[in-house]
């Protein structure tokens, strides 16, 4: 959080992606500046008329970019970068966005894409000193036991301070709340950084079956055609590996 300051007092622009659960609110309450939320603001001009109308020109914060990254809001886009290269050097923007918004969207975002890739960071998780535990008074191994089952994430040391604080079970099977927002988090992202050291998640992550590769899929689907029978090893190799010539490396 403090190198994003930095960034900001610089004028540089900074996306934060932030999952579900990661204390995107707390995170964006505490920046100031003019916020832009596209849930609120539900069109592009309403977007467009919010930063032509305010005197703001230090900071400019635009909340769920992802959600929004479609042709109709082109002249919002074009927009934000024409008020950037008057204020060079003074404005900062911060996008906050649930996933990366790459290169592949630089079609849409155009001279934009430039300014919203100048830092990319992931909101990193909280440290125990910044807990927020609901007036729960936790013993000194209880604390490790929040830090290790949440890994810092804000949602998930919600739930697990109310739970230990309300002695219910931290098992996604018996408490909805938490398989929801695991659930939710899951969602959008299953490879955020912050998720390694959360053991709620990686055990949940470690239930939930593995999508099959488009190699074991098309294995599976002419094994199940035909169910029953000894299928010859070319054509299995046929369905598998259409696009290796002659079937080269392919072994027993």
């Amino acid at each position: 959080r403090a190198k994003i300051q930095v960034w900001l007092e610089w004028g540089e622009s900074v996306q934060v992606i932030a999952p579900p659960g990661f204390g995107n609110s707390r995170f964006r309450r505490s920046l100031g500046g003019l916020y832009l939320n596209p849930k609120l603001l539900q069109t592009p001009d309403e977007l467009l008329n919010a930063v032509k109308n305010s005197p703001e020109r230090k900071l400019i914060v635009v909340d769920s970019l992802d959600q929004i990254l479609e042709s109709n809001y082109g002249v919002f886009f074009k927009y934000l970068k024409a008020v950037r290269d008057e204020n060079r050097g003074n404005l900062a923007y911060v996008f906050l966005t649930s996933k990366l918004i790459g290169s592949g969207y630089l079609p849409l975002l155009g001279d934009l894409y430039e300014i919203i890739s100048e830092h990319i960071e992931n909101l990193p998780a909280l440290e125990p000193a910044e807990y927020d535990l609901f007036g729960f008074s936790p013993t000194p191994k209880q604390l490790r036991d929040i830090q290790k089952l949440s890994g810092g994430i804000p949602a998930l040391v919600k739930i697990c301070a109310l739970a230990m604080r309300d002695n219910t079970p931290l098992d996604p099977a018996n408490n909805p709340k938490l398989k929801a927002q695991l659930e939710e988090m899951l969602s959008v992202s299953s490879d955020h950084p912050t998720y390694t050291n959360s053991k709620l998640v990686q055990d949940y992550m470690s239930l939930k079956p593995q999508p099959l590769s488009a190699l074991e899929t098309r294995l599976l689907d002419i094994l199940v055609a035909n169910k029953g029978t000894v299928v010859p090893k070319d054509q299995i190799c046929q369905a598998v590996y259409p696009d290796v010539k002659n079937y080269a490396g392919v072994s027993d």
